[in-house]
């Protein structure tokens, strides 16, 4: 099964005469097909990606340039058509481990950053490769020449690249390759909600694991706001005994109230409808693993509350790679903490 994603996918056009070698991140996938999927924003969005790469996968570059990143097609029995983005790519490097990544942007990025490349790039014409072994040929590549080259010395990457379509040269079915691994944390509903709104309670199960940032969200009145209550979770306790009045048999399902935060219900999914999402940062401890909590909503307007989500934290993935990916506006992205896209630097 294929794992999706939106990743930048990039080309560009040079010549040297100096020797080159390759390295293929993860390197299982040096030439077979791994098992997600990598869109291209740069072809269609405007896109920020961060790419954050491990620095045990890195140990063959060390006292290297970095001259060139290149990209492979993901394995389909489709034709990809051709097309050009607009890109400009920076890299750094850290000695900090990968789990430990950033929402935001800028504390992703190192001291020592590098603008290596920024211009117009070419995604070829490729025709249908259906794989499980795909090589990294001109038609199944998109590539990118730098042009400065980056010194690696250790640490992990950050390769952080900003993209837009070229007018009229979009290419929305260029897919690329990319490995994601199922390490997620476990949820189990333990009731408790009412009304309208009751059981419209989520947590994204992937987001649940060591130094990864956890989403929760909810459906409610809209424009009003509701509260994200996180503490133990406890036998239950009838909102109408707390001095409430809800609609219909609420129950706090909640021993302690650790942490509440108030979210504002916006209606941008509908106009009778409202949503709210919270996110809290799981700390890079490995001790947390197996932690677990229970959050559950409140929703002010009806004084009703959703149904209870206790969770527990999971293992950092192994993939020891990441992805962030937001709008070029934004200081912050969406990490994707077991995804990532196959690539292959050339360097000397």
């Amino acid at each position: 099964m294929k794992i999706l994603t939106s990743v930048l996918i990039s080309s560009g056009l040079c010549v040297t005469t100096l020797a080159q070698s390759h390295l293929v991140i993860p390197s299982t996938y040096a030439s077979i097909d791994a098992n997600g999927l990598a869109s291209i924003p740069g072809a269609t969005l405007e896109l920020r990606e961060q790419t954050i790469i491990g620095a045990a996968h890195l140990t063959q570059l060390i006292g290297k340039q970095l001259t060139a990143i290149e990209f492979r097609r993901n394995a389909t029995s489709t034709n990809f058509d051709s097309g050009a983005a607009q890109l400009t790519i920076s890299i750094s490097s850290m000695m900090a481990p990968t789990y430990d990544c950033s929402r935001n942007f800028a504390l992703n990025v190192a001291g020592n950053v590098v603008q290596v490349f920024s211009g117009q790039i070419t995604l070829p014409a490729s025709p249908a490769t259906v794989g499980p072994n795909v090589a990294w040929t001109s038609a199944n590549t998109v590539k990118i020449l730098f042009q400065t080259p980056f010194s690696y010395n250790g640490g992990r990457l950050c390769v952080d690249i900003s993209g837009v379509a070229v007018p009229g040269l979009e290419a929305a079915n260029w897919i690329a390759d990319a490995r994601g691994e199922d390490a997620r944390g476990t949820v189990q509903n333990i009731g408790g909600g009412c009304g309208n709104y009751g059981h419209h309670a989520y947590v994204d199960e992937y987001g649940l694991v060591v130094g990864s940032p956890a989403k929760f969200s909810t459906l409610g009145t809209p424009n009003f706001v509701g509260l994200a209550m996180t503490g133990h979770s406890g036998p239950g306790m009838p909102l109408a005994l707390l001095g409430f009045a809800p609609p219909g048999n609420c129950n706090l399902m909640l021993s302690t109230l650790d942490i509440v935060t108030p979210i504002a219900l916006t209606n941008f999914l509908s106009p009778t409808i409202g949503y709210g999402s919270w996110t809290l940062d799981l700390p890079n401890n490995p001790a947390l693993q197996g932690l677990g909590f229970t959050t559950q909503w409140f929703d002010w307007a009806t004084e009703a509350t959703t149904d209870a989500l206790s969770w527990t934290i999971g293992a950092a993935p192994s993939l020891d790679m990441a992805t962030i990916e937001g709008n070029l506006q934004s200081a912050s992205g969406r990490v994707i903490a077991n995804m990532a896209h196959v690539l292959r630097f050339e360097y000397q």
